[in-house]
């Protein structure tokens, strides 16, 4: 969906916001007509965030949803890796995030392998909410995922992992099981002088490997690094 239809639906929203709010200063007489724009307004709400989810980075040119992992929704690690290519190809700055989930096998074993899928599905969507629709995401392992953040490097690119990383944390996850808990331990790079993509992936590898032997549960580098 193009940017001025979803302006266009924005109006929409506005004009029904207002709508309401007219209408609630009225008479309790129109309290169904008010459900019903309240209904017609949640539909394009949830419609356009959809559209926003759905959207594809343009460093993913050439490849479909038939190309994504099934279980998550996020492109497969060729298309990921390809995604790199194109951003470290290009002059504009961007960070590598990688990260998995902390103890995903003792997760299978305790809980079931039908417990574990569902918990990465719902990683899957946690990333695509957490990003931006110019970033990409991808399931490029097991229980391994990848993000490219665009233009961002640094503190910002710390926030970003970091608000993931609590998304995570924080999620509902003993709706699947009572017992239930879920962390993820993150690391990022951005490009610096290094010499090709597959280095800044490396990179992004070591310091999420320094995130889990650290005691699991952060970014590394954090803040003091």
């Amino acid at each position: 969906m193009s940017a001025e239809k979803l302006r266009e639906e924005d109006l929409k929203l506005l004009q029904l916001l207002e709508q309401m709010q007219g209408q609630i200063a009225q008479s309790s007489s129109s309290l169904e007509s008010l459900k019903e724009a309240l209904e017609l307004a949640r539909r394009l709400v949830e419609e356009r965030n959809q559209s926003l989810l759905n959207a594809r980075s343009p460093l993913l040119e050439g490849y479909g949803a038939e190309d994504d992992d099934k279980l998550t929704g996020l492109p497969g690690k060729i298309a990921f890796e390809k995604a790199l290519e194109r951003a470290f190809a290009s002059s504009e700055a961007f960070s590598v995030v990688t990260f998995d989930i902390d103890g995903f096998q003792a997760i299978n074993e305790r809980f079931g392998s039908e417990v574990g899928d569902e918990v990465l599905r719902r990683i899957g969507q946690l990333v695509r909410k957490a990003l931006r629709a110019s970033d990409v995401a991808g399931r490029i392992d097991g229980e391994e995922f990848a993000l490219i953040l665009r233009g961002i490097t640094g503190d910002r690119a710390f926030g970003v992992c970091e608000r993931l990383r609590l998304a995570v944390l924080k999620y509902p996850w003993n709706q699947l099981h009572p017992e239930l808990k879920v962390t993820i331990s993150l690391g990022f790079a951005c490009r610096d002088d290094e010499p090709s993509a597959q280095e800044v992936l490396a990179r992004a590898d070591r310091f999420q490997a320094e995130a889990k032997s650290s005691g699991r549960n952060q970014t590394f580098p954090g803040l003091y690094y």
